[in-house]
């Protein structure tokens, strides 16, 4: 269940509004009391008190204010961002369970933000998989497996993420800008983890039939023109123009949202890989029974023993399981599920000009093919 929260970003900086304020109202009441006992008691040179007035004095008071009040505010921040380091204590531990392929335990963190999101989303794959584990639906090699490379992709941004607040944590003399630097990093790789999980989900919806399909009269071409303009931000951000050549009113009977979903991987991972290739040629037609759509792009190729893995869950080619780009190497697996419950079928080619994915979709689709458990092997 969804929590409703105040974002981690905001509370950092919530927190960091508040550091800044205590952190004059302490320093305000100090110089305050100094005032009062400088004003009211007989001034000896030998003082302390005053002379540290007159201290404070020569070296000017909003100098000396600003002096103390950076130190401080990075203690008060310190003190106050302390519970998010137990947090991430609480994830690593979850993880780490789900790496030893114990499902049974759970995550606890009150927090109502992305870490509270972030732990009901293990504690739910726990469940999920403890109940797959549960009705046989893996072999034991392939319970290792999946665990073995779901801890690796969840574990990569999350030592990022442990890394960075480690700093703030430890360096108290860090200057604010550059703490909030690294908090805006650990953020970033917080966000790509959440990202990661919610396309774990995905597999496992996708998986096990959790994902119905809704069959309607849908226009293929009317969709790809859609998908086209709303990639556009997409397309302009990497460079890249696309070259739409699909007929008119190509029409089949298919789940639109779920097709949706192919198309946008296959494009946004041509934008991905296809950058230095300055077009995208999207193409649609029918064939006989069928409607054939091609995503083509124009950058690096992937080599010719990856191809025939490409769709599989958790494959371990260096190209399939690229984090430089930003993929979370599960979207290709979940494109092949949905195709193939539509009774078609997708495949890639790719060579040092171009890069091609092709999908096959019957016009009239017999009745939904049924999810199936897991494979092994991960998608790009």
């Amino acid at each position: 269940m969804d929590r409703l929260g105040i974002s981690f970003r905001s509370k950092m900086l919530l927190l960091l509004g508040l550091s800044l304020l205590l952190s004059g109202i302490i320093l305000f009441l100090i110089y305050r009391a100094l005032e009062s006992y400088y004003l009211s008691h007989i001034r000896f040179a030998n003082d302390p008190l005053f002379q540290l007035r007159q201290f404070i004095a020569n070296v000017g008071d909003f100098k000396f204010a600003l002096l103390m009040m950076i130190p401080l505010t990075i203690l008060l921040f310190y003190l106050f961002t302390k519970p998010y380091a137990a947090y991430f204590k609480e994830i690593s531990r979850g993880i780490n369970r789900l790496a030893k392929g114990d499902f049974s335990g759970h995550v606890d963190i009150p927090s109502q933000d992305e870490f509270g999101r972030i732990a009901d989303d293990i504690n739910l794959a726990s469940d999920k998989l403890q109940e797959a584990v549960e009705r046989g639906d893996f072999a034991e090699t392939s319970k290792h497996q999946l665990v073995l490379n779901l801890a690796h992709d969840l574990r990569t941004p999350l030592t990022s993420v442990l890394g960075y607040l480690d700093y703030i944590l430890r360096d108290e003399s860090m200057p604010q800008e550059q703490a909030r630097h690294y908090a805006g990093i650990a953020y970033t790789k917080s966000r790509r983890l959440e990202r990661l999980i919610e396309e774990l989900f995905e597999v496992t919806r996708v998986n096990y039939g959790m994902t119905p399909l809704h069959m309607s009269n849908l226009d293929l071409s009317e969709l790809l023109v859609q998908m086209n303009e709303e990639l556009f931000p997409l397309f302009e951000s990497g460079g890249l123009t696309v070259r739409m050549h699909v007929e008119p009113h190509v029409r089949l009977q298919g789940d639109g949202e779920l097709l949706a979903r192919v198309f946008e991987n296959l494009l946004t991972n041509a934008v991905r890989y296809g950058a230095d290739g300055q077009y995208i040629d999207v193409y649609c037609a029918l064939e006989g029974e069928e409607a054939v759509v091609q995503v083509v792009n124009y950058g690096d190729s992937i080599p010719a023993e990856q191809l025939p893995h490409l769709f599989e869950m958790f494959y371990t080619g260096d190209k399939a399981r690229s984090h430089s780009h930003g993929g979370t190497g599960i979207g290709l697996f979940i494109v092949r599920n949905i195709v193939e419950r539509h009774n078609g079928t997708i495949t890639a080619q790719s060579d040092i000009v171009r890069t091609s994915f092709e999908v096959r979709l019957p016009l009239r689709s017999a009745k939904p093919v049924p999810a199936e458990g897991p494979s092994a092997g991960i998608a790009k």
